[in-house]
């Protein structure tokens, strides 16, 4: 028994340590920084990836224009006819200039299916925390498309 534990410990102790995870978002080293200039649409989606964008310091300064929209589509429905599974989709419109020149024009779209709850709070606090998912994928693309553009220059 005393073997096998000292065998289990050591095998826990070798993949913790030998593991070499890291984040490929958490490079410390872009070199460029954003300056929102306008935003429309979805309130809650572009404070968000404004609030996240303007973390970056860095010697490229690009402007940022967002065009974001929110819809929440029924999937199917109960017998009854009320909604049984929810789709939401969130869309981004983003322009990336520099020295007034448009570098980057894109539309990005994200979309989850959620489950129907019949206590509307929790509903709505679900729906919330996939909005700010779903708009952290969006950040993490307008982050790298920005980076091997910087990359490129």
């Amino acid at each position: 028994m005393i073997k096998l534990l000292n065998i289990f410990l050591i095998l826990i102790f070798t993949l913790i340590t030998s593991c070499g995870y890291k984040p490929i978002l958490t490079k410390s080293n872009y070199d460029f920084s954003f300056n929102v200039e306008n935003s429309l649409g979805a309130e809650k989606i572009n404070t968000q990836i404004r609030n996240n964008l303007e973390n970056f310091i860095g010697s490229s300064k690009y402007e940022i224009s967002l065009i974001s929209n929110k819809q929440t589509n029924t999937i199917s429905k109960d017998t009854k006819g009320d909604p049984k599974i929810l789709e939401i989709v969130l869309n981004l419109n983003y322009k990336v200039k520099k020295n007034n020149k448009v570098l980057l024009d894109k539309n990005l779209v994200q979309r989850s299916t959620y489950n129907n709850i019949s206590d509307k709070f929790e509903l709505r606090k679900s729906e919330e925390i996939l909005v700010e998912n779903l708009t952290e994928n969006f950040v993490q693309e307008i982050i790298s498309s920005v980076s091997r553009l910087n990359n490129d220059n």
